[in-house]
């Protein structure tokens, strides 16, 4: 049997004498044999699929709980051995890029928020101590910030909580939405608020680490000697459990996306896509950022390569075709996987970009012609208020709500929001809805499966066809 550096010492830990929390900050010196190191980092990709899953799902914070406690027991992350060495070899897996470090941490943030919350007082106040160096300010000092802590907490809560004198640079986000007290540069937490200032630490600390093994050559260095058995598990690790849906799309039986009919799909299309397609109309040309957003888009889509040169040579109407063919046609066939090497992933079957990738890949744009990017993270409130009032995406209650997750940063949420009001009953239907808050094609092919529910009913019922609003 094969066997690499990182097997537990010992499988026996009872989960009664687990520690409450795990903050990854020392590596593990265990020995593990190829299988196990598979099996385990396949477990805890489990979960963190499990956890992007159940972000976008429209269910109750207490649903969500027991969705993720179950989903935890069945992968075995209540065995402290198991959890701490998943954590780390997905770790060194998804140090690989920007855009994997990035969702690595977005669902481990999460994965530690949900353990956070389940902790007793007792447990909460050691990890405080332990992992945030805070102490309690003593009875004194919250006697005499008495008028100041009470407008954020109530009289009952400030007779029996403590409160943290916590620097005020890590508690930006609760100061920001007025939720704690500041003076001379100290902001007064409760305790029922110092999650929020743990989730922030174990973001900062966990991106730290990422970036120096990043940095370090740590993946690079997996190829060689006895590492390289396990240096073909790192590298695709990531690609590991993807829904069949993510890994390609097709749109229902009997219909293709074509260079002729990209119109009559756009308002299947989510915001983001719809503006570069609006764009590139009124401008008969897309700056970089945006053709390969939206070409990529296309490709997901299934459109084959000649539509897709079809398709922009037609609205590149202000380019001459030797132009086109010379400073455009190729990075449309390196999208394809039909020219040079196969930077960025760009395979056969590969998707367009994510949300996660929109949203914090890309450079914000930063004129009236660019139009890439994520409208509910790069428009401002009244541009975004005034487009989903132009596009006529639900009533005034509805956009007053898409704005609240704007404003919350809860960008994906927003436009799940946007695919509510704009296909109802759609989350109760049969319409595939895996991934709709997290990738524009499963959004775009949610869309596209609906509308055509929509219209069998309508001409097999047209008496009770279902409300649907026009995006």
């Amino acid at each position: 049997m094969n066997v690499i550096g990182l097997t537990p010492k010992s499988m026996k830990h009872a989960e009664s004498n687990l520690p409450s929390l795990n903050w990854y900050d020392t590596t593990p010196n265990y020995e593990l044999s190829l299988d196990q190191f598979e099996v385990y980092a396949l477990k805890r990709l489990k979960v963190l699929r499990k956890i992007e899953q159940i972000k976008m799902m429209k269910v109750t914070p207490d649903v969500i709980r027991q969705k993720l406690d179950r989903v935890i027991k069945q992968e075995d992350l209540t065995d402290h051995d198991i959890d701490e060495a998943s954590h780390f070899i997905l770790r060194l897996s998804y140090c690989q890029t920007e855009e994997l470090r990035r969702w690595f941490l977005q669902q481990e943030a999460a994965l530690f928020r949900h353990r956070l919350q389940a902790l007793s007082e007792q447990q909460l106040a050691y990890a405080v101590r332990k992992y945030a160096q805070l102490q309690p300010i003593s009875a004194a000092e919250k006697e005499k910030y008495r008028d100041s802590l009470l407008q954020f907490t109530t009289p009952v809560e400030y007779q029996t909580a403590q409160f943290y004198a916590v620097p005020f640079t890590q508690a930006l986000s609760l100061l920001a939405t007025r939720q704690c007290f500041l003076r001379a540069g100290s902001a007064y937490v409760p305790q029922s608020k110092v999650l929020t200032i743990l989730e922030g630490k174990f973001r900062t600390d966990l991106a730290r680490f990422l970036a120096l093994l990043a940095n370090a050559g740590s993946f690079q260095a997996a190829q060689d000697a006895e590492a390289s058995r396990i240096y073909p598990l790192l590298k695709n690790m990531h690609r590991a459990l993807v829904p069949p849906r993510e890994q390609q799309m097709h749109l229902p039986a009997g219909q293709v996306l074509t260079a002729d009919n990209v119109e009559q799909f756009t308002s299947s299309m989510p915001l983001c896509m719809r503006q570069i397609h609006a764009g590139l109309k009124a401008d008969h040309h897309l700056k970089y950022q945006a053709r390969l957003q939206y070409g990529f888009f296309l490709r997901g889509a299934q459109m084959s390569l000649e539509d897709a040169l079809l398709f922009f040579q037609r609205h590149f109407t202000k380019v001459t075709n030797e132009k086109f063919q010379k400073e455009y046609a190729y990075n449309i066939r390196h999208m394809y996987g039909k020219e040079g090497g196969t930077k960025d992933g760009r395979k056969e079957g590969q998707l367009g970009y994510g949300c996660s990738k929109i949203i914090g890949g890309l450079v914000a744009p930063s004129s009236a012609n660019e139009h890439h990017g994520c409208p509910f993270k790069h428009y401002d409130e009244q541009n975004l208020h005034r487009l989903l009032q132009k596009l006529n995406i639900g009533d005034e209650k509805d956009r007053r709500e898409i704005l609240q997750q704007k404003k919350m940063q809860q960008y994906q949420l927003a436009c799940l929001k946007h695919f509510e009001v704009t296909h109802p009953n759609a989350f109760s239907s049969d319409v595939p809805m895996d991934n709709v808050g997290n990738h524009p094609n499963a959004w775009f092919q949610a869309s596209v499966t609906y509308q055509n529910k929509f219209q069998s009913t309508s001409s097999s019922n047209p008496s009770e066809p279902p409300k649907a609003v026009s995006p």
